[in-house]
């Protein structure tokens, strides 16, 4: 039987242009992770770096330390020696950044996510690493612009606290405690959130599966440091 347009969806675009090969017609599709122990399966994870590598870590910015003075970065303790796929994971991930153009990546994002069963509609970016430069922060709203038009979320955290957010308008971003223009969240990690937390802060429930507050913008929130 003949099949009409009504019956044409982007996901059978996708396989006939693809020819065939799906998703792995797309260089990005071995580089996406889909959720972990706290993000859904919705979710989208991509990395500008390994945390060995992290531009923040390297620059004094990093705000993971306890009170004496203890590096906890919690992406950094999933690159070790019990997973040694991880890191080289990660770093594959950062060539893949520095290669392409926001429009490279943003078309191979929705090619992939056309052909996915379960699609995403969100992308985190950077579990692990952060912002290499001012560069990475303009490729990055240009790619959460166009997923936009979408209906994907795309947001991140950082302590790049050094560069300019002023002109960023999709990219829903967390300051690791720090606030300025164009960064509309602000996330602060502390030893007690009952002793700890500011006023007009809340609390991370470190499920992301049941809260969206990074997601949204202006929100204040603290995280118990783990």
């Amino acid at each position: 039987m003949r099949s009409t347009c009504s019956d044409i969806s982007l996901k059978s675009f996708g396989k006939l242009f693809t020819a065939g090969k799906g998703k792995w017609f797309c260089e990005l599709s071995k580089l996406l992770s889909t959720g972990n122990h706290k993000l859904p399966r919705t979710t989208a994870i991509f990395n500008m770096a390994s945390a060995h590598d992290c531009p923040s870590y390297k620059l004094g910015l990093c705000r993971a330390f306890t009170k004496d003075g203890q590096h906890v970065c919690y992406a950094k303790k999933s690159e070790t020696s019990a997973r040694p796929y991880v890191q080289p994971y990660r770093e594959k991930q950062m060539r893949f950044w520095h290669s392409c153009t926001a429009e490279e990546f943003a078309s191979q994002f929705l090619l992939i996510n056309a052909l996915k069963e379960l699609p995403w509609n969100a992308l985190r970016l950077n579990e692990s690493g952060d912002f290499w430069g001012q560069g990475c922060v303009d490729k990055a709203d240009k790619i959460a612009c166009i997923l936009g038009r979408y209906g994907i979320k795309v947001y991140c955290y950082t302590s790049r606290s050094d560069l300019d957010y002023s002109n960023v308008r999709h990219l829903i971003i967390s300051g690791s405690g720090f606030e300025k223009e164009g960064v509309t969240n602000v996330f602060l990690m502390v030893e007690d959130t009952k002793v700890d937390r500011p006023k007009g802060y809340g609390v991370c429930p470190m499920d992301c599966k049941v809260c969206s507050r990074c997601q949204v913008r202006g929100n204040k929130t603290v995280v118990k440091r783990h």
